[in-house]
């Protein structure tokens, strides 16, 4: 399951937990009862459309990304950004059938399948609160007002922290009519600002016609068709196993912090299924001491790399004199660089002086 998903299970989970703690009075509700009350939710709602707007505190810095929703039952989605003068650009677009992505880099469009799976049942939404009680605190701290919408307002904690779950605190905001999520505030265990996502301009059933979700294909863009592809828990690996499946040498540092070891590696290809001109592989070694992890990835792209926004303002960093990016991220550390062909990054809840150390090891 991809980063991705976790995090969509997991706010899914937080509105389910909403229900359960504003449901809370001398006799709490069964899971089975709230499970119901979430579909009797889900069930009346036909359509919905809002901005997300993101904000990532990075120090002294802030960047700022917002884009735009609309969505249709069963599976109709549209995900644009709205550019001066009304003009859209679209990320990807589902009208049903198939789901539409673009890549303007190389005037590429790519046109998926959309496999048939079933809506969410009483048992998903039962799987999905044990997810939350096992792995999250959850405490109703109140209500407020957010663009005329009455919320409720949670506060969300981790019941175990480590490089895996690291420290943090979630302030998560759930519309009280339609439990809808509304955005969030994090902070990290300093309780400072790290991240803020707002909904804004929800509107829910307003009839969105049919022909929102019509893809309109670029003049001269090619059309690539694309097999639905099954998502699978990627396969654990060792070293030699990992670098028989890439067409480059794996790169492996020589110094570890004390008593780290490797855990396992898994490789990835994507020239199969990336539009032209865009396809990489990828491997990720991972490193563990108890329940901490290191974990280095290590990429060749066919292409350019696609730029991270979100790394725009990190630290500019040498390492053995080779460019760099450096950056904090709550309790856990990201750095990237290149070394030939090969783009690199590492993650772990380590010091800087540890993190460089490691990536000055690898050659």
């Amino acid at each position: 399951m991809n980063m991705a998903t976790k995090k969509v299970l997991f706010l899914l989970a937080l509105v389910i937990l909403a229900l359960f703690a504003s449901g809370c009075t001398e006799k709490q509700p069964g899971a089975e009862e709230i499970a119901a009350r979430m579909l009797e939710k889900q069930n009346s709602i036909e359509d919905y459309s809002y901005t997300m707007h993101m904000t990532y505190y990075i120090g002294e810095k802030v960047v700022e990304n917002e884009f735009k929703t609309i969505y249709k039952k069963p599976h109709m989605i549209k995900n644009f950004i709205e550019k001066p003068g009304g003009e859209e650009e679209t990320l990807v677009l589902s009208d049903g059938e198939f789901r539409w992505t673009y890549a303007p880099g190389t005037n590429t469009v790519m046109k998926t399948k959309i496999p048939e799976t079933p809506e969410l049942t009483g048992d998903d939404y039962l799987s999905l609160i044990g997810i939350a009680l096992n792995d999250t605190e959850v405490s109703l701290l109140g209500t407020e007002k957010l663009e005329g919408r009455e919320a409720y307002l949670l506060e969300a904690t981790p019941k175990e922290t480590g490089e895996q779950s690291p420290a943090y605190s979630m302030k998560v905001r759930v519309d009280k009519e339609t439990w809808m999520f509304l955005g969030y505030e994090m902070y990290d265990s300093n309780e400072t600002l790290t991240s803020k996502v707002e909904i804004r301009d929800l509107k829910v059933n307003t009839g969105i016609p049919d022909s929102e979700f019509v893809f309109k294909i670029p003049e001269g863009a090619t059309v690539k068709t694309m097999d639905p592809v099954e998502i699978e828990l990627p396969e654990e690996l060792s070293l030699e196993e990992a670098e028989e499946r890439v067409g480059f040498e794996i790169l492996i540092p020589e110094y570890l912090p004390e008593g780290y070891e490797f855990s396992h590696a898994t490789a990835f290809n994507t020239s199969e299924t990336a539009p032209e001109g865009q396809a990489s592989e990828t491997v990720v070694m991972t490193y563990r001491e108890g329940e901490e992890s290191i974990v280095i990835t290590e990429t060749v792209y066919e292409g350019q790399a696609p730029n991270a926004a979100i790394m725009n303002s990190a630290e500019d960093i040498s390492i053995n004199g080779k460019e760099g990016k450096y950056l904090t991220m709550g309790d856990v550390k990201v750095l990237k660089w290149k070394l030939g062909n090969i783009d690199l990054s590492l993650r772990g809840a380590l010091d800087k002086a540890e993190v460089l150390k490691i990536a000055e090891s690898i050659s």
